[in-house]
């Protein structure tokens, strides 16, 4: 490695630990400079608008540049001001209350250059680490989450202390402002097929001052940037679970009881119709399968598009069961059309012999046909539309990588 590391450090109302921050970076950047080859080693301070003496101690510490916020912005936003001041090739940050080591970054960039990773974060996750419990079972929330959404062996979603190179912020870009800065970095890192991420146990220590983190508001607002990530990189697998719940939460009211004398499903089996008490159920179910299929499908297109988008996989590989689900949308949109023309023909052919459809009381109960006629109907108009737009798709997708094609023969 060779060039400028600059080390990054927002602050907000830490008078009680920036001096010792300070001064710790200060005596590690001479082992991280002469280790791992860089020119120069640099210490920024990002004063938040801090409302005590943080900047002017700051200050009084020699050979950091301190870059003063007239107001507090936030502490996504103090680290990408300090982005934008900083000199480096290789970017790194920690936090200002003292539970990092600054001499770790030079472990962290050794990960880097070891294993090709743009980004490199410190693990708090570990048995000899002080950080508090119920933080830990939070950080272990988000990295169960994570691992499900996207299969990543990330331990520590949320660690306040990592290398990356400036040449990856345009991809990790847009990040938060606020304290949600990090997680949604180290999810678009797992996410993003472009991207490297690794990480390394630390040394945690417990900080220096009182915390800023609200552990319920903030921990929402990073479940808030786990699922909103995950929609914009996965959504196959954001809407695919999003239609899995409807279709499981359409199933009891289809086959128990649920305070009622029988199940829509097994009195219609066992009687040949369905009581009239049932519609509301019925329609329910309906609602619930259809808001299913359209869910999955959406998913299933817009993977596609992201796909094209970030240069993944190709959507269209034989052999892939998306591409085999996809494929069969026209063939699946027609025989749902013509299911719902079969399920309806009764109900249909005594409107047009009498001008009217039989009412319940009256001998025949045609009233659950057009509700289920209806629920196949609209299944196969959404398999339709969705495969016109997988064709467009297909054309974006040939037209990519046609491209890419003739990029490769000009080079």
């Amino acid at each position: 490695m060779k060039g400028i590391f600059s080390i990054i450090i927002p602050a907000y109302n830490e008078e009680s630990s920036v001096v010792g921050i300070l001064n710790r970076s200060l005596a590690a950047a001479p082992e991280i400079r002469a280790a791992l080859g860089f020119s120069e080693v640099e210490v920024l301070l990002v004063d938040d608008g801090s409302l005590d003496r943080t900047a002017e101690l700051a200050r009084g510490v020699r050979g950091v540049r301190v870059i003063s916020c007239p107001v507090n912005r936030g502490y996504g936003a103090a680290i990408k001001t300090g982005f934008q001041e900083a000199r480096g090739d290789w970017l790194g940050f920690l936090d200002a209350d003292g539970t990092c080591a600054p001499a770790f970054f030079a472990e962290l960039l050794r990960l880097a250059e070891d294993e090709g990773c743009d980004v490199a974060l410190g693990s708090r996750m570990h048995p000899g680490s002080r950080m508090p419990v119920v933080r830990r079972l939070g950080n272990w929330i988000f990295r169960t989450l994570l691992r499900c959404i996207a299969g990543g062996a990330l331990s520590d979603t949320a660690s306040g202390m990592r290398v990356l190179r400036r040449d990856a912020l345009q991809r990790l870009y847009p990040l938060p402002d606020g304290l949600s800065f990090t997680p949604a970095m180290s999810v678009r890192a797992v996410l993003d097929p472009r991207l490297k991420i690794g990480e390394k146990p630390m040394p945690y220590e417990e900080r220096i001052g009182r915390s800023k983190l609200s552990v319920v508001k903030d921990g929402l607002r990073f479940l808030g940037v786990i699922l909103q990530t995950a929609a914009t990189y996965r959504p196959s697998t954001f809407f695919g679970f999003s239609a899995a719940l409807l279709a499981a939460a359409s199933l009891p009211f289809l086959l128990f009881r649920l305070g009622g004398p029988a199940a829509p499903l097994s009195c219609y089996l066992a009687n040949g119709r369905i009581e009239d008490w049932m519609i509301f159920r019925l329609i329910l179910v309906t609602v619930l399968l259809g808001a299913s299929v359209f869910l999955l499908s959406l998913g299933l297109v817009a993977q596609t598009l992201v796909d094209i988008i970030h240069h993944g996989p190709d959507p269209f590989a034989a052999g892939g069961w998306r591409s085999a689900l996809m494929r069969r949308f026209p063939l699946w949109g027609i025989i749902s059309l013509l299911l719902a023309a079969w399920i309806n023909h009764r109900p249909l052919a005594s409107y047009f012999a009498t001008g009217q459809i039989p009412v319940p009381g009256q001998g025949q109960e045609f009233w659950v046909f057009p509700v289920v006629g209806a629920m196949f109907a609209l299944i196969g108009f959404e398999l339709l539309a969705f495969s016109a737009v997988i064709a467009i798709a297909r054309l974006l997708w040939e037209r990519e990588r046609c491209r890419g094609g003739a990029a490769s023969d000009d080079s």
